[in-house]
């Protein structure tokens, strides 16, 4: 896991401390997988208490050990953090954890708190259930969203961080829907 956390921009995990990260993963994951909800689970069926609680897991994997920083004479400890926690929990629960970043955070006013994570997962709930009811209307459900956009090997939450990470990471405009059009015209020549 610490290398695919490596190759996703998460630097905390030093590679040199990967077997102190793994430990204090393994530690965190073994206090808390038994009592997150089913894995198969996605975020729309999830209850409020199932969410609240997530808020506490984390919290506790956040404040985890990923490394340690020496300077000089000093010895420092290195989180996992809150993006590295986001990723992680995204990881043993794709279906239902969503990941995010400090620009994620930043954009809708959100510190590195578990209460905010949970916040965040409510409102990306909230913007599936709108995409529940557009599905529907197009004779699919939510969960077939990704077969229908040919992305089979991704979840829902998935998509949502792809769309937040170009919109909102990277800054980048979705083109217009005249934009889109042309597009779609141009692609049958």
């Amino acid at each position: 896991m610490l290398i695919w956390l490596n190759r996703w921009s998460c630097r905390q995990f030093a590679i040199e401390y990967h077997e102190l990260g793994s430990s204090e993963i393994l530690s965190w994951y073994n206090q808390f997988n038994s009592t997150l909800f089913d894995r198969n689970k996605n975020l729309w069926e999830l209850t409020e208490a199932e969410i609240n609680f997530v808020a506490q897991a984390y919290e506790a994997l956040s404040n985890k050990r990923a490394s340690l920083r020496k300077r000089k004479e000093n010895t420092s400890s290195v989180s996992v953090g809150p993006t590295g926690a986001a990723k992680i929990l995204f990881a043993i629960r794709r279906n239902a954890l969503i990941p995010w970043d400090i620009s994620i955070r930043n954009h809708y006013g959100y510190d590195s708190s578990g209460a905010s994570y949970v916040t965040y997962l409510y409102r990306v709930k909230s913007i599936l259930k709108e995409l529940e009811d557009t599905c529907n209307k197009n004779g699919f459900t939510l969960a077939q969203l990704p077969k229908q956009l040919r992305r089979n090997n991704s979840t829902v939450p998935k998509l949502i961080d792809e769309y937040h990470w170009v919109t909102i990471t990277n800054d980048c405009s979705l083109p217009t829907q005249d934009i889109f059009q042309k597009w779609a015209q141009w692609s049958k020549i």
